[in-house]
């Protein structure tokens, strides 16, 4: 493995759930670190479209996530 600089880093908390979640991540998409992982999750849900996301164009209204579950439950 290359070693990375840590000039400009930056840290964030995750529940002991979510960094399990990561390495399983990790190791399937056979990732050289973390940062590649986090990388890759943010440029696939750059893909999303917005309206994926609890957006109601129409109204221009922004859905909780617990609102649009609850909203779409029906639709499932």
């Amino acid at each position: 493995m290359d070693w990375v600089s840590m000039a400009g880093t930056k840290t964030i908390a995750v529940t002991e759930a979510v960094w399990e979640r990561l390495k399983e991540l990790m190791k399937r998409e056979h990732a050289g670190s973390m940062n590649e992982v986090v990388a890759k999750l943010v440029e696939k849900a750059a893909r999303v479209p917005p309206s994926r996301f609890g957006a109601h164009k129409r109204l221009k209204i922004m859905l909780t996530q617990e609102e649009h579950e609850k909203i779409t439950a029906d639709a499932h």
